[in-house]
């Protein structure tokens, strides 16, 4: 496949740093940066994965979204599985 890309003076003078730095043309460098986008973007967050393995198992819970529930929240607990 062929790209064409038109960069400005001072992203096209990064573009060659890092090509330099890591001893790569043009093409591997975009493959590269690529991968690296990709991998970071498909990657869950440590909070996210948390998340999915709460919701996942089922230890997930909510409480009813009330403006007392600090103040009351006992009366609002599920208390069958305790008589």
């Amino acid at each position: 496949m062929q790209i064409t890309a038109e960069l400005d003076s001072q992203h096209f003078e990064k573009l060659l740093e890092l090509e330099k730095k890591l001893k790569i043309n043009t093409s591997e460098f975009i493959a590269f940066a690529i991968d690296e986008f990709y991998s970071k973007k498909s990657n869950l967050t440590e909070g996210e994965r948390v998340l999915a393995i709460l919701q996942k198992t089922g230890y997930l819970g909510g409480m009813p979204d009330v403006s007392d529930l600090s103040e009351n929240y006992k009366s609002y607990l599920d208390w069958s599985d305790k008589t």
